[in-house]
């Protein structure tokens, strides 16, 4: 991410003890809203970026990059789903990458909406997040084709996600990729799933391992490698299906 991002953000304590929005560097396609305290000065710092449009096309490069500093709690959602575009007569990716550093003592929860892909789009990704002991993150990601049914047009979806402490080591190297003719093909087997999602918890442990109890969906929880954490791991039927499993997800974390 050596260019310079569309949107980077700085988070730490204010004066009266709550988490503020210390710095910000905001150019098109998004605006910032103000953020909004929910619980009062001891709750988090909920942010809700807008993107013109609400739209990804072919080409475009997202660059963000976002630091809490230490005691910092951030709550990073969206205002609905994104939609990704595709360009029939000159296929190429769209992609959008973040890069997060999370401070000892911070807690940050990025609880985006699932993205929506239209038939032939290609969206590439890639999640950088520090953790600095004691820091806790979690991450929702998620996905699912605009028309299921639509044939295959030269879609797919890349993933890559990796976590560092500062330092430099990597933690966790977690890299996902499937064609829309893949996506086709496990829409037709048993369960019929359509949509796809994880939600990764970096630094927090309390959620017991095995199948969880969503609507629509099967999913299911795993401790992550070293002691970082655990992930969920979720196949639903529908777009619709995941982001009602999200919204019991989010709601539990409150």
């Amino acid at each position: 991410m050596a260019a310079r991002p569309q949107l980077s953000l700085r988070f730490g304590r204010a004066a009266d003890g709550g988490t503020a929005l210390l710095a910000r560097h905001v150019e098109w396609p998004w605006s910032l809203p103000r953020g909004y305290r929910r619980a009062g000065v001891t709750g988090p710092l909920t942010v809700l970026p807008q993107c013109a449009g609400a739209a990804l096309l072919p080409g475009d490069h997202w660059r963000h990059h976002v630091t809490l500093q230490p005691g910092a709690w951030v709550d990073l959602v969206s205002a609905g789903a994104l939609l990704v575009h595709a360009d029939r007569a000159a296929p190429r990716p769209a992609r959008s990458d973040w890069a997060f550093h999370v401070a000892a003592g911070a807690v940050l929860r990025q609880m985006p909406d699932p993205t929506v892909l239209m038939p032939g789009a290609q969206l590439a990704q890639e999640v950088e997040l520090c953790l600095e002991p004691g820091a806790v993150a979690i991450l929702f990601d998620g996905f699912c084709r605009q028309a299921p049914t639509a044939p295959a047009a030269g879609g797919g979806w890349h993933s890559a996600l990796r976590v560092t402490d500062p330092a430099g080591q990597v933690l966790l190297h977690d890299r996902q990729a499937v064609d829309e003719a893949g996506l086709i093909a496990l829409a037709a087997l048993p369960g019929r799933a359509a949509a796809f999602g994880s939600v990764t918890f970096f630094g927090r442990d309390d959620l017991a391992e095995g199948p969880l109890d969503l609507p629509g969906a099967y999913a299911a929880a795993a401790r992550l490698r070293g002691g970082l954490g655990t992930a969920i791991r979720i196949a639903a039927e529908s777009g619709g299906a995941l982001d009602r499993a999200f919204r019991l997800l989010r709601d539990h974390l409150a």
